[in-house]
């Protein structure tokens, strides 16, 4: 008769092993979907940084042009407003395209053929896993070029 009663008492013990276990789980699941929504944010903002330097190494005096590529491959949910910044560098100093308006064409920014070219990506991910939601990882992505035209004067 002892077995009997044993047995009935168990199955309440087995269900909040498994409530235990099973919220334990889930937690850690959370988790890794989480990391791996970061590993493709911080991958796109690699891939999308390397197609800015691309264009850059071949167009340096196209400060703009090149800034709008890399936000063209970026997701969606990447906006200047959220925190996010394209930088562009050309020799270590910022790349700013003036237009020339007497020649009709962009005044050359000093890029040529052997300098440095430096796309800089950041962005803020916000978490969304339970006891972190909110928090708030800063990503930054930084790739160098070398410019292969226009030939140096």
């Amino acid at each position: 008769m002892k077995n009997t009663k044993t047995k009935s008492t168990e199955k309440g013990q087995s269900m909040v092993e498994l409530a235990l276990v099973l919220s334990l789980v889930l937690i850690l699941l959370a988790g890794v979907v989480d990391l791996g929504r970061m590993m493709f944010e911080y991958l796109s903002m690699r891939d999308a940084a390397q197609e800015g330097g691309v264009y850059g190494a071949t167009h340096p005096n196209y400060c703009a042009e090149t800034s709008l590529r890399v936000w063209d491959n970026l997701p969606t949910s990447f906006s200047a407003g959220n925190g996010d910044a394209v930088n562009i560098t050309v020799d270590g100093e910022p790349c700013v395209t003036a237009w020339n308006i007497d020649k009709n064409q962009p005044t050359p920014v000093h890029g040529c053929n052997g300098k440095e070219l430096v796309v800089i990506l950041d962005h803020n991910f916000e978490m969304g896993m339970p006891f972190f939601a909110g928090t708030i990882v800063p990503m930054h992505v930084e790739i160098k070029d070398r410019i292969v035209r226009p030939a140096c004067d």
